[in-house]
């Protein structure tokens, strides 16, 4: 059965990350290891649906909690600077500290080869880890043997709905589109909440195709609709007290401002 218990594994550097795991699939010698990287305010929590369908889809599912969320070791001030600084430094150690995770998981849990291998999602900001990450290549603190390694593993990287801070690019200066972290009426200890709501409205794009469930190519960022702060529905809003106290980090994500 699935479990929440969050488990954590330590990394050099007195580094550690914590997670939760499905587990291997009863009787299968063959599956996929999908790690989820979650994006700012919300921790990993947010996928912990996703553990009991694992199985039946051939999958073991990982949450992993980012550096400065739910038990993984927090920022250092050096660290909340270079970050803001956009220091390649930063994310260059940071996607080692992902990659020696992955070795560690892979080693220590005995992940099938073959032809599935590991796949990493990466959600919003977590994104960013997951794109140093494929540039790995030339990332001086992860060692060849490690990396070797990982390639003959990873199969497959996910990027879903990816900030634009994660291609290292600003928005126009003339966009119109409301970003909470922009806006001067919100205060730092608002910004949690008000970035909650921001990322789980429902929006409705005016260049949506709905033949095709997708905008077309033509599409750019002034056709969106996105200056509104919030739409009506919030997904948000059905987030228990629990849920948000499990799941929600304000704090953390003030330091890395959604990077």
């Amino acid at each position: 059965m699935p479990s929440l218990q969050i488990q954590t594994y330590s990394l050099s550097e007195g580094i550690e990350l914590s997670f939760t795991d499905s587990g291997a699939p009863p009787d299968s010698v063959s599956y996929t290891t999908v790690f989820f990287l979650h994006g700012g305010i919300f921790n990993a929590y947010q996928f912990h649906k996703v553990h009991a369908h694992a199985h039946a889809l051939n999958l073991r599912t990982v949450l992993l909690h980012r550096r400065d969320y739910a038990g993984s070791t927090p920022y250092s001030g050096t660290e909340i600077e270079e970050l803001k600084e956009g220091s390649v430094v930063f994310w260059e150690r940071l996607s080692a500290q992902l990659a020696e995770f992955l070795g560690i998981f892979i080693k220590r849990e005995k992940i099938p080869k073959r032809k599935r291998g590991v796949a990493i999602f990466g959600w919003s900001a977590g994104c960013s880890t997951v794109l140093s990450l494929l540039g790995a290549i030339q990332n001086q603190f992860i060692p060849d043997d490690l990396y070797k390694g990982l390639q003959e593993y990873v199969r497959s990287c996910l990027i879903y709905d990816p900030t634009y801070f994660s291609f290292g690019y600003t928005p126009p200066s003339d966009s119109r589109n409301y970003i909470p972290w922009d806006d001067p009426t919100v205060s730092k200890e608002d910004l949690p909440q008000v970035v909650a709501e921001w990322v789980s409205s429902y929006y409705d794009h005016p260049c949506y195709d709905v033949v095709g469930q997708s905008l077309p190519s033509t599409a750019s960022i002034y056709d969106l609709d996105g200056i509104r702060s919030k739409s009506e529905q919030i997904s948000f809003s059905s987030w228990t007290e629990e849920d948000i106290a499990k799941g929600l980090e304000g704090a953390s994500a003030n330091n890395e401002v959604l990077a």
